[in-house]
C-alpha cells in the first residue's frame, strides 16, 4: 500500500488525468468530474454506482459533444443479451452498473476497469441489500490490484473489509475549490417550516429572497415519499409543477400517483428528492435554489445526511447560476440526548443475541428442520446467507458504529458546517416541544380534527404517530390511545379474520375467567362490529387466545390461558 497526493490546480479532473488511478481515492470535492474522466476516456470501464436512477442519467448524457461513447446502463431489467450485444458492437465499452448487477458484468472485467463510484454509500446500502455488497466486496478483492473506489466523503477504513487497507490510498487535493454558502434553519418542525416558509410563497409570489438569494425553483432534498407527498398536499402545490426522484417500486408509483418521475431535461418549479438521488446526479438549471431538509427524529436520516450533505450541494452542476454553492439546510436536532455508550451498548446486544442464534440453525439445518428456524428483523438485517449458512454480516455492524462514532458525533459536537463549508447566514432556532407520548397526539386530534383533517402545530414533527392516528381514522373513522393495539389494527386493515383476533384478544384478559353466555355475549359485539354473520361459540376464543374450561358452582366457565 502507498499513501498517494496528488495536487491539480484544474477545474476539472479530465484537465489533468486521462485515467482513473487504482486505489481508494478520496476526491475530496464533489462536481470535480472523475466520472466523466472514466466514461470519456479511451478504456474499456465498468462503473459502478448506488442506484438505478445514477445510472440512468449518466447513460442518457452519452454520446455529447467531447465524446462518442455510448454508456450502457445495467440494472434489473438488463439481460445479457443486451450486455453482449454491446460489448461485440462497441469499440470502447463502458457500462455503468447499480451495485447489485455488477455480478451481471463480472465476466468482462478482466478486459475492464472496474470503478466503485460513491463508494460513501457502502456502508448504508450493505443495511439494505447486504447480499448485494457483500458480492460487490468480493469481486473487487478479486481485482484488487486495479480497482478504483471513489468518493468525496469516504469511509474511513475501520469501517471497512481489511483488503481495503491493503491497496493505495489516494488524496486529491484542488486549488480552486468554490466554499458552499449554507443559509441554516434550525427548525423544531422542519416539514412545516419548509411549506409555510418557502414553498407556499413561492407558489403565492412566483420567486422568492431569502438571506439575498432570489429563486424561482427549488431542489428539495427530503429522503421520505410519505412526507413529500404530505409536503405538496399541505403547501397546495401542482403537481403538474412537480417532480420526483425516488426508487422505482410499485409502493413509491402508488404514493406518488400525478407527480412526474424527473429523469433528464428541464426542471421542474418543485424537484423532491429521496435519497436514490443525492449521489452523483447532474442537475442543471439557472436559477434554482437547493433545499435540504433532515428531520432528525429517525436515525437513518442522520446517516445519510452528514454525507448527503455534501453530496446534495453538489447535484447542481450550472456555475452560471446566481445560487451555486448556496443551499438552505432546515434541520432539528431532537435526538441527539441518547448517550453513545448506551448505543454502543445496543449493538453489541443484537449481536450477542445473533452469534448464539446461529448455531440454532446450523443444528436444525443438519437434523433437516432448517424450515422450523424463525428470522426475526435484526437476524435477517445483520447476518448474510452464504455457501448453506448463515453468517455475521460485519458491514452492517460496521455501519451502525460508523453513525454512532463518527457521524452522530460530528453532528453532536456543533454541527459546526459554517467550520467547513462556509460562511453561513443564520436563522434564530426556536425551541425544541417537551417530550410528548402518543396518546398526547390522540387527544390533541380528538379535541381538533375536522372530518380527519387536523393541524398537528406543536405535534408536526411526530411522523410516525401521525401518519398512524390519520390512517385509523380514514380506515376505521375511529381512533386509540393504544399505540400497539392502533397499529396492529392499521396493519391488518384488509384482514378481517386478523382484526377479530386483535379484538378477541382485547376483549379477554388473560388470567381472567367468563361464563359462556358472557363469552357468546362479548363475541355478539365483536361479530356485529366486523360485519360477521355467525352465532358466536365460546371455542371461537381458540382462534386468538389459549382457553381452559372448567366448572365452578355446577356452571360451565372459560379461563383464559394465553394470548396466541
Amino acid at each position: 500500500m502507498k499513501q498517494i497526493i496528488l495536487n491539480y490546480d484544474t477545474e476539472y479532473a479530465s484537465e489533468s488525468m486521462s485515467e482513473i488511478p487504482a486505489g481508494y481515492i478520496d476526491k475530496s470535492i464533489c462536481a470535480c468530474g472523475m466520472t466523466t474522466v472514466a466514461l470519456e476516456n479511451d478504456k474499456n470501464v465498468i462503473l459502478a454506482v448506488p442506484t438505478i436512477y445514477l445510472a440512468l442519467n449518466k447513460a442518457d448524457q452519452y454520446p455529447n459533444s467531447r465524446t462518442m461513447n455510448t454508456v450502457l446502463p445495467v440494472w434489473g431489467e438488463t439481460s445479457s443479451t443486451e450486455i453482449d450485444r454491446y460489448w461485440r458492437n462497441s469499440k470502447i465499452s463502458k457500462y455503468i452498473c447499480t451495485y447489485d448487477s455488477l455480478h451481471k458484468v463480472k465476466h468482462l472485467l478482466p478486459a475492464c476497469h472496474l470503478i466503485i463510484d460513491e463508494s460513501n454509500m457502502l456502508l448504508s446500502v450493505t443495511k439494505q441489500r447486504p447480499e448485494s455488497v457483500a458480492n460487490l466486496f468480493d469481486i473487487a478483492e478479486e481485482y484488487k490490484d486495479s480497482v478504483s473506489f471513489i468518493s468525496a466523503t469516504p469511509i474511513p477504513l475501520d469501517y471497512m473489509p481489511d483488503w481495503i487497507a491493503e491497496i493505495d490510498q489516494v488524496k486529491i487535493n484542488w486549488t480552486n475549490t468554490v466554499k458552499a454558502d449554507p443559509i441554516i434553519y434550525e427548525k423544531t418542525y422542519p416539514f412545516k417550516a419548509l411549506c409555510r416558509e418557502f414553498l407556499m410563497p413561492l407558489q403565492n409570489n412566483g420567486a422568492m429572497t431569502v438571506s439575498g438569494r432570489t429563486f424561482s425553483k427549488v431542489i428539495v432534498f427530503l429522503n421520505s415519499i410519505n412526507q413529500i407527498c404530505k409536503v405538496i398536499h399541505d403547501a397546495d402545490l401542482d403537481k403538474s409543477e412537480c417532480g420526483i426522484i425516488c426508487g422505482d417500486s410499485l409502493k413509491n408509483d402508488s404514493k406518488i400517483s400525478g407527480i412526474e418521475r424527473y429523469r433528464s431535461g428541464t426542471l421542474p418549479k418543485y424537484l423532491f428528492i429521496t435519497s436514490a438521488g443525492f449521489c452523483g446526479i447532474d442537475l442543471i438549471d439557472d436559477n434554482a435554489m437547493t433545499i435540504i431538509v433532515s428531520n432528525t427524529g429517525k436515525n437513518w436520516q442522520m446517516i445519510d445526511m452528514l454525507t448527503d450533505l455534501k453530496q446534495a450541494v453538489s447535484r447542481q452542476r450550472n456555475k452560471n447560476n446566481p445560487n451555486y454553492g448556496s443551499y438552505i439546510y432546515i434541520y432539528n436536532q431532537s435526538i441527539f440526548s441518547q448517550d453513545e455508550e448506551d448505543l454502543l451498548s445496543k449493538i453489541d446486544s443484537v449481536r450477542g443475541k445473533i452469534e448464539a442464534n446461529i448455531p440454532v440453525y446450523d443444528d436444525l439445518k443438519d437434523k433437516g428442520q432448517e424450515s422450523y428456524f424463525m428470522c426475526d428483523n435484526d437476524f435477517k438485517a445483520y447476518t448474510l446467507f452464504k455457501d448453506g449458512r448463515y453468517i455475521i454480516n460485519e458491514q452492517a455492524f460496521n455501519s451502525d458504529k460508523y453513525f454512532i462514532l463518527e457521524t452522530r458525533r460530528q453532528y453532536v459536537e456543533g454541527f459546526n458546517i459554517k467550520g467547513f463549508l462556509g460562511h453561513a447566514s443564520v436563522i434564530e432556532p426556536v425551541s425544541l416541544p417537551k417530550e410528548v407520548s402518543y396518546r398526547d397526539l390522540v387527544k390533541h386530534f380528538e379535541d381538533n380534527h375536522v372530518n380527519g383533517v387536523v393541524d398537528w402545530d406543536l405535534y408536526s414533527t411526530r411522523a410516525e404517530w401521525i401518519k398512524l392516528i390519520e390512517d385509523s381514522y380514514r380506515i376505521f373513522r375511529k381512533v386509540w390511545k393504544d399505540y400497539s393495539y392502533a397499529r396492529n389494527c392499521v396493519e391488518n386493515h384488509d384482514n378481517v379474520y386478523e382484526l377479530l383476533r386483535i379484538d378477541i384478544k382485547k376483549n379477554f384478559a388473560v388470567g381472567s375467567t367468563y361464563t359462556r353466555n358472557k363469552v357468546k355475549e362479548i363475541l355478539t359485539v365483536i361479530y356485529r362490529d366486523h360485519g360477521i354473520n355467525r352465532i358466536p361459540k365460546h371455542y371461537d376464543l381458540e382462534d386468538a387466545l389459549t382457553i381452559r374450561e372448567k366448572k365452578i358452582n355446577g356452571e360451565r366457565m372459560v379461563e383464559i390461558i394465553g394470548k396466541k
